[in-house]
């Protein structure tokens, strides 16, 4: 599984980063978090999906998906 992290407060275009996320998400706050490319929301979003049991089912989808595209 591969994911990827943006600490914004330590790269150059962070600012820029947080400014096109809010434009995007209207999310000004992090976590942002997305799974194979839409928008889940913050970390109650997220730990709200993973107390439904719906968190792993979605990665897992992702992934699969991923896979078939390759």
């Amino acid at each position: 599984m591969q994911f990827k992290v943006v600490e914004l407060n330590e790269v150059a275009e962070g600012a820029a980063m947080q400014e096109a996320l809010y434009e995007k998400t209207g999310q000004r706050t992090v976590p942002n978090v997305f799974i194979g490319g839409e928008h889940i929301g913050g970390s109650d979003d997220t730990l709200k999906l993973h107390d439904a049991g719906k968190l792993m089912p979605r990665i897992s989808k992702a992934v699969s998906e991923k896979k078939d595209e390759l």
